[in-house]
């Protein structure tokens, strides 16, 4: 596959990028850069209008598989206005930050794959592997047919998720503090029909993800909200709250009626598998189905 590298969002780690990129052609990819992906202002990598061209330039390239985003961190958001319908053409891979541009593509009719970043993905040990699990079953997702099913392992965490069958749900969701940013926006994560939403955080006290929570809660259609799955919420300093993430989301869901799982296969921890944005599916038997 070819894939193209752009950074819409924060500064870069350059030999985590080159890296990843000597160690994806070493089998047998074509992995080519933005012309912006190492440039660097403030903290972002490069200005607005950098960013963007570097985006549709991959977007419009003919030769061009997949476009994967080097990081996340901060200024996806600012890219928003500037989109047009050439942001559908490639499937989009990245979480995070990139969090805006999966549900703006997914909203829009595209495809978006979350998963890690393009500087995560090479392995740095004296073995045999050249990149992580999570980035070779990435590719792999890019190569299967969609019609295959995906299966993801879950937690059930209250009444409403105990042995319930959940049916024709859109998969939405990413990083919590990135949605909410977007909440009262005209880029705002909407629900137009049965979905289920997939959250994670990293580094937010537990004071800042119950308010993000409570946001969201209460800026999206609820009544197309069927569950919500808690990822990994890495290094969250919990304090001196007694109560877990789980315990405190399931506060906000149970009286709404809307299922709860868990499960520690996506997000900035140890483990980031990937999964399709905007992929209708079903949970059945404590497994998301897509």
């Amino acid at each position: 596959m070819h894939f193209k590298i752009v950074s819409p969002s924060a500064c870069v780690d350059i030999e985590n990028i080159q890296l990843a990129q000597s160690h994806l052609e070493s089998l047998g990819h074509q992995v080519s850069l933005g012309q912006y992906v190492f440039s660097q202002y403030r903290y972002l990598a490069g200005t607005i209008e950098q960013r963007v061209d570097d985006l549709k330039q991959a977007c419009l390239d003919p030769t061009v598989d997949a476009i994967w985003c080097g990081r996340g961190g901060t200024g996806a958001g600012m890219l928003l206005p500037y989109l047009d319908e050439w942001i559908l053409n490639k499937p989009l891979i990245g979480y995070s930050d990139t969090t805006v541009l999966l549900n703006y593509v997914v909203m829009h009719g595209g495809q978006a794959l979350h998963a890690p970043v393009f500087q995560e993905i090479a392995v740095k040990n004296l073995d045999n592997s050249l990149l992580s699990y999570d980035a070779l079953k990435t590719i792999s997702l890019l190569n299967t047919d969609q019609n295959k099913r995906q299966h993801y392992a879950l937690t059930s965490l209250n009444d409403f998720s105990q042995d319930q069958v959940i049916e024709d749900t859109v998969v939405l969701g990413g990083n919590l503090t990135v949605l909410c940013s977007l909440q009262g926006t005209a880029y705002s994560l909407q629900l137009h029909q049965p979905s289920v939403l997939l959250i994670e955080d990293v580094g937010e006290p537990y004071y800042r993800i119950e308010r993000c929570l409570t946001q969201l809660l209460q800026s999206i259609d609820i009544s197309h909200l069927k569950a919500v799955v808690l990822g990994d919420f890495y290094q969250c300093p919990q304090k001196n709250v007694p109560q877990s993430i789980a315990e405190i989301a399931n506060e906000h869901l149970e009286p709404l009626g809307i299922a709860l799982y868990q499960c520690d296969w996506f997000g900035h921890g140890q483990h980031n598998r990937p999964f399709w944005i905007g992929k209708t599916g079903k949970i059945i038997d404590s497994q998301l189905i897509l």
